[in-house]
């Protein structure tokens, strides 16, 4: 796969095999998330396991509240929950940093779901032809503190005030400023988000 054909991929088998060899289970537990998320609707189950699998990801949350929300799904197929099936999934691969749950989720994608996911899959691993080194004087407390509010509240929508502080601080490549200014989607784990916060 070339440079090109990486940044407009709508295949996610494609992107998703040729992503795998980063090895990386964060990342890929993060990814997950984002794509049920935008598979499946809010709901009072989903949600909070969800919510689970990234704290787990992102070392927050201990193996014990990760069985806890492994509980909360057997009891979910006991009463035959709809999402009950995908959420097993997602938390047995959660759990071996797998991303298998993906594959299953693709069926409840909503229209351009397929697109969307190899965007978030750009997001989260970032552009594997131009590794990136960050200077650090973009680190500026403006700017950390804009991506920790991004990552907390999931509030992507600031992308692009990231880009502009980061370009106040001296910020003049390319591949950063038009992720934060691009219209794919974001998701926790976010190369830009990560390397500012230092995570991953």
């Amino acid at each position: 796969m070339t440079e090109n054909q990486w940044r407009v991929c709508m295949d996610p088998r494609a992107i998703h095999d040729y992503h795998r060899f980063k090895k990386d289970p964060r990342r890929f537990r993060l990814l997950t998330v984002a794509c049920l998320r935008m598979a499946l609707p809010p709901d009072p189950v989903v949600t909070p396991v969800l919510d689970a699998v990234e704290g787990y990801a992102d070392g927050v949350a201990s193996r014990a509240d990760f069985l806890v929300a492994r509980k909360q799904v057997r009891q979910a197929m006991k009463d035959r929950h709809r999402h009950a099936d995908l959420l097993r999934r997602a938390t047995d691969d959660a759990m071996e940093g797998l991303s298998g749950a993906i594959e299953v989720g693709r069926g409840k994608y909503p229209k351009g779901g397929k697109a969307a996911e190899c965007g978030l899959t750009r997001c989260v691993f970032g552009n594997p032809y131009r590794p990136t080194v960050f200077g650090p004087r973009w680190l500026t407390p403006t700017a950390v503190a804009l991506a920790a509010g991004i990552y907390a509240e999931r509030a992507f929508d600031r992308m692009p005030i990231l880009a502009d502080a980061m370009e106040e601080a001296g910020c003049d490549e390319a591949e950063i400023l038009q992720h934060c200014r691009g219209v794919e989607p974001h998701a926790r784990g976010c190369w830009v988000v990560d390397a500012l916060l230092k995570r991953g």
